[in-house]
């Protein structure tokens, strides 16, 4: 079986949560600008459009040598080459300063557990930066019992709601802003596009293939009650008062 994290994917999958609507949404949340130092774990290619969007600097950390030499190409062709830093290593153990960023990001890789995610890098994030994360949640009011105990089993920890990974999220020192979760139907579709990528991809991570065929197969059981959701939350100060009330009282 393959490490439990980062969950497994071929190089060449599409990336979830990479639509230009998204993206843009949370750039404008974040209030990113030309001044903004970006890093995302695991390249991708929604952060090297946001860096062509907004012309500010981002670094990349990437494990695998081949994907990182391909980031490396692509943010030249777009013509961010300048503004794009890959640095080839495993994610966690490359060290930066502190609140050396303004926004830190995985799209489509589920890196971790949430909270332990949001714990290690909070001091690398600016006063009021933005955390991004992919991860996987339990949805729906019937739990699916023995779905959820093979998740349990392959991550090490079991499956929280979309509402009780926030709060997780939280008690690390965030405010919570968004959570987006994909569909039935858009899992469907991109555990379908991720099979076929399977039977073709000249990647050799047996364990980590063997592993992803366990998650399409749980999700072919029926309603699993389980899908995978992309967090932002706020970095947010000891102290800090809450923001007011929307409805002015």
């Amino acid at each position: 079986m393959a490490d439990p994290f980062p969950l497994y994917v071929p190089p060449e999958t599409r990336r979830l949560f990479q639509s230009e609507s998204l993206l843009r949404r949370f750039a404008q949340m974040a209030h990113w600008n030309d001044g903004a130092s970006l890093l995302e774990l695991h390249g991708s290619l929604g952060a090297l459009a946001i860096a062509k969007a907004l012309s500010c600097h981002l670094t990349i950390v990437e494990p695998e040598q081949r994907l990182a030499d391909a980031i490396k190409e692509r943010a030249r062709v777009v013509g961010v080459g300048d503004k794009v830093a890959v640095q080839h290593g495993a994610v966690g153990s490359i060290k930066f300063a502190e609140r050396a960023f303004d926004g830190i990001f995985s799209f489509g890789r589920v890196i971790g557990v949430p909270a332990q995610v949001a714990k290690h890098w909070r001091p690398s994030l600016a006063v009021g930066g933005r955390l991004g994360l992919t991860a996987v949640v339990k949805v729906g009011r019937i739990a699916n019992e023995p779905v959820l105990a093979a998740w349990k089993e392959r991550l090490g920890v079991g499956l929280l709601s979309p509402r009780e990974t926030l709060m997780t999220i939280e008690a690390e020192g965030y405010e919570p802003e968004l959570i987006e979760t994909l569909s039935d139907q858009e899992l469907d579709e991109y555990y379908r596009e991720v099979e076929t990528v399977l039977g073709k991809t000249s990647d050799t991570n047996a364990s980590g293939a063997l592993a992803l065929r366990g998650e399409i197969a749980l999700h072919r059981t029926g309603k699993t009650g389980v899908t995978l959701g992309f967090i932002v939350a706020r970095r947010k100060e000891p102290g800090e008062k809450p923001p007011p009330s929307r409805d002015g009282g």
